[in-house]
């Protein structure tokens, strides 16, 4: 049986979420808290009425819990229960004694490790998820010794219908280390940095899955606090022509939005938030007017991907909805057009409007009245799935 992550595309990713007796690696560069990303699948999976078994030789369980809780997610209850459980082998480490249901007096001990994993999953329903944080850690601790136990770790989860999720910071391992577990987990999800133009951003992907190598999209991401992870998108333009609607446009969208605006009409660029389904999104709307045409390219560099605004009452001004298409540089993105004030007489039809345009069945077109929210939501979810296959 499959089980969601709690993060909608990732599930996609993964051919519907992490199935009973499967093995998952988080695999992370360094200054990635790959934990975080753990945390909210396991309090999604608790939300979900699973039991969680999580083992510790990072930090003290009273961390986990407060660090957990400054997110939003509050795994107090679950704890009372007894549906989320801990296995302690930080304290162990330190010369203290175990705090969690379970410990491990040795931490260095790849068998005893082994032990209390067994015991921990036999007293435990089937189809729980057991995360080990950190492997890593585990791997400084007791040597590449404990590598040889990962088959026995999933030897157990398929006995007891569970799933194993290892959270694996790289820390500049061999080259004989990284192939090892990259070879033995069957789905690996892969956590990083990257930097344009100075703008530093964390995207997952997912590189194995079902025991097969792949190639999957890099979605970015952010940690909020509350909410956990989403999925972020750094920059969607919204543009088109003089009085399209793109302000209303991004007010309707957005969560909070600020304009630049002079008797009504933007004279520079609107801005929102946008938060909707798991996702986190910034939009940005440009001016319509020709004599800001200039600051149009630099408006559109680092887009992912465009709203394109249209009054479905003016067709005489598709051509210049091209036009800025064109100075922005927004050819090739994903693009939805928005045919705006259909609640207008002599409105076109969507299709009558894609028709007039000249985009093929590729640019999705929706009817949208911006001004009451009809539709705009629509187009975004479609947006999105264009965005990132769903």
């Amino acid at each position: 049986m499959r089980k969601s992550t709690g993060i909608p595309v990732l599930d996609d990713m993964l051919r519907g979420g992490l199935e009973d007796g499967s093995t998952t690696v988080l695999y992370h560069t360094p200054f990635i808290n790959g934990a975080l990303f753990a945390y909210h699948i396991c309090h999604h999976r608790l939300k979900s009425g699973d039991s969680v078994i999580y083992f510790t030789n990072t930090k003290r369980i009273f961390t986990i819990m407060e660090d957990a809780e400054r997110f939003g997610w509050d795994m107090r209850e679950y704890r009372e229960i007894g549906r989320l459980s801990f296995i302690d082998a930080y304290t162990p480490f330190m010369g203290l004694s175990g705090e969690g249901r379970y410990a491990v007096s040795d931490p260095t001990n790849p068998e005893e490790i082994t032990s209390v994993l067994a015991r921990a999953l036999e007293e435990h329903e089937s189809g729980s998820l057991l995360v080990i944080d950190s492997l890593s850690t585990a791997l400084d601790q007791c040597g590449v010794e404990v590598l040889d136990k990962l088959e026995d770790w999933g030897r157990l989860v398929t006995l007891y219908d569970a799933s194993l999720l290892c959270v694996f910071a790289d820390w500049g391992y061999e080259s004989q280390i990284r192939m090892r577990i990259e070879d033995f987990f069957e789905n690996m999800i892969e956590l990083t940095s990257i930097e344009r133009n100075v703008i530093i951003g964390d995207i997952f992907t997912v590189r194995k899955v079902e025991g097969e190598v792949v190639e999957s999209k890099r979605v970015p991401f952010k940690l909020m606090r509350p909410g956990g992870v989403r999925i972020y998108i750094p920059k969607i333009l919204v543009t088109g022509p003089f009085h399209a609607g793109k302000t209303s446009v991004v007010h309707a969208l957005s969560t909070r939005a600020v304009s630049v605006d002079r008797e009504s009409t933007t004279v520079a660029l609107d801005f929102g938030h946008v938060e909707f389904e798991g996702f986190y999104a910034d939009l940005f709307g440009t001016t319509g007017q020709q004599r800001f045409d200039p600051i149009l390219e630099q408006l559109g560099g680092e887009a992912i991907a465009v709203i394109l605004v249209v009054d479905s009452t003016k067709p005489e001004t598709f051509p210049r909805a091209i036009e800025m298409l064109r100075k922005a540089r927004a050819y090739g993105l994903p693009c939805i057009v928005f045919a705006n004030k259909q609640d207008l007489p002599n409105a076109l039809s969507p299709e009558e409007v894609r028709a007039k345009l000249g985009f093929g069945e590729e640019v999705p077109v929706v009817g949208t009245v911006a001004t009451t929210g009809e539709g705009v939501r629509e187009g975004l979810r479609i947006l999105l799935n264009t965005i990132f296959g769903g």
